[in-house]
């Protein structure tokens, strides 16, 4: 019977202790899971630093040069106009060839204009991309944020691209448009600068693909006057989209991505990079 009595008593203790309100927070830390650990708001931490890593990548990429000087960031052209441009300069000296060229009744900016507006436009818009992903950034759901904060470098910023880069696409577009159509480089702005060149681009394809142009491209070869290396580039030259804004918000948020993920890393190994609680609290964690 005392026996019983005591068991009694022991299975009232541990109902009182498992009622307590210190039970119930570390049972609630238990459920949450990943995204707490010892009374630690992880997502909440993997959140600031995404947010210190988005408004640094911003100011810095915003600056002049802030694409364009930085090799591992820079927007160069789309790659059939790399083929274009390629072909018209290493046949700009061949006279008959030259009189293909003069037939488009157009001429463009050169390539290193337009990689300068590419890249202003880029410049200009960036600092507007801080509201959208701060907002993109608030509304996500960390599910994983401990395997996240124990995981790779790089581990928040590849979550925050995989659950918002089209969302970020589609509301950063505006602001690169907006650039698109204002910056300026010699007299040219990227819309107009693109415009030339994809209106000459593609006359000239046009012009490669009539029978007269192709028969005295044939006589060319055949006569030495063009080599079959430069008839071939020639045949490579195929139309492009006029239309600019997709590629050069693409190219823009690859960037930003890219700069989050280095400052994501450098918040990660370097303490004085934490520059709230909430960093030094959850980021502190890995240097246990």
């Amino acid at each position: 019977m005392d026996i019983l009595k005591n068991i009694g008593a022991m299975i009232n203790t541990a109902q009182n202790v498992l009622n307590s309100d210190a039970a119930k927070q570390v049972m609630s830390a238990i459920n949450q899971g990943s995204g707490n650990a010892g009374g630690i708001d992880i997502a909440s931490g993997l959140k600031a630093a995404l947010q210190v890593g988005i408004e640094t990548a911003a100011k810095n990429l915003g600056a002049e040069n802030g694409y364009l000087a930085d090799a591992a960031v820079k927007i160069g052209l789309p790659k059939e106009a790399v083929t274009t441009f390629g072909a018209v300069q290493s046949l700009a000296s061949n006279p008959a060839f030259n009189q293909v060229l003069n037939a488009t009744g157009v001429s463009i900016p050169s390539s290193d204009t337009i990689v300068t507006l590419f890249n202003r436009a880029a410049e200009n818009a960036a600092p507007k991309s801080v509201g959208t992903f701060v907002d993109a950034i608030t509304g996500m759901s960390i599910a994983d944020a401990k395997n996240i904060l124990f995981g790779e470098d790089n581990a928040a910023t590849t979550y925050l691209r995989d659950n918002t880069y089209t969302q970020l696409q589609s509301t950063f577009n505006p602001s690169i448009t907006d650039s698109l159509n204002t910056i300026k480089v010699a007299n040219f702005t990227p819309v107009q600068a693109w415009s030339a060149f994809a209106t000459y681009n593609n006359k000239l394809v046009e012009l490669l693909d009539s029978p007269m142009v192709k028969g005295a491209l044939e006589i060319a070869k055949m006569t030495g006057v063009l080599k079959e290396e430069h008839i071939a580039s020639l045949g490579s030259i195929d139309l492009v989209n006029g239309n600019l804004s997709d590629y050069i918000t693409g190219k823009a948020l690859d960037g930003l991505f890219l700069k989050v993920s280095d400052k994501e890393q450098d918040i990660r190994h370097n303490a004085s990079s934490r520059v709230s609680d909430v960093l030094q609290s959850v980021f502190g964690m890995l240097d246990k």
